[in-house]
């Protein structure tokens, strides 16, 4: 069969995920979203540290379903990573060409960001308070957290690259434990659109 001219190839985008808000996230995503350009595939990573889990999309590049020109993220939390860990993780990732989808504290920062610009220092505790003062029944793990905030995502975008240029700006180490608050999913979530033509 002859591809129509100008129609650019499928690529899949591999995603290792820390924990199970951000796999049902991208989960949803995928669903909802529909992108004819990209197979989205998202997994749970059977590690918790950050090292671990860059380690483990890194041995992934050299399986058969791993194809050239595929994409690979990974999205982990800072939690109990030391900077040693986390510049590990970095180092691997820019080796290897994944894509580090890291928040500081938590995922949950993202989407935070969805409903303002929040630069004070945070923990998970915390955060999850401001969501669920925002989001009606708010749990963790909730399967549909994507239909729920994505009509803000432009919204969460312009707010986590504000405060990633705020870090930058105070020569804060992006990826280190010094980054709170921060999240680079906003990364991730404009590579995924893409391919969306």
């Amino acid at each position: 069969m002859v591809r129509k001219e100008g129609r650019k190839p499928t690529k899949a985008l591999w995603i290792f995920c820390e924990g199970k808000t951000e796999k049902l996230y991208f989960d949803k995503l995928k669903f909802e979203e529909r992108i004819n350009r990209l197979r989205i595939k998202s997994f749970q990573s059977g590690y918790r540290n950050a090292d671990g889990i860059v380690k483990e999309a890194s041995d992934f590049i050299n399986k058969a379903d791993f194809q050239e020109g595929d994409l690979i993220a990974c999205v982990f939390d800072r939690d109990a990573n030391s900077n040693e860990q986390l510049t590990k993780a970095k180092a691997t990732g820019e080796k290897k060409e994944i894509i580090i989808s890291f928040s500081n504290p938590c995922f949950e920062y993202w989407i935070l960001c969805h409903y303002g610009y929040f630069a004070g220092r945070y923990e998970q505790k915390e955060i999850i308070a401001e969501i669920t003062s925002r989001i009606k029944n708010y749990q963790k793990n909730d399967p549909d957290l994507y239909s729920k905030t994505k009509n803000k995502i432009q919204d969460a975008i312009n707010n986590a690259e504000k405060i990633k240029n705020k870090h930058t700006k105070e020569k804060t180490i992006i990826i280190s434990r010094e980054s709170n608050p921060l999240t680079l999913v906003f990364e991730l979530v404009k590579d995924i659109s893409k391919f969306k033509n």
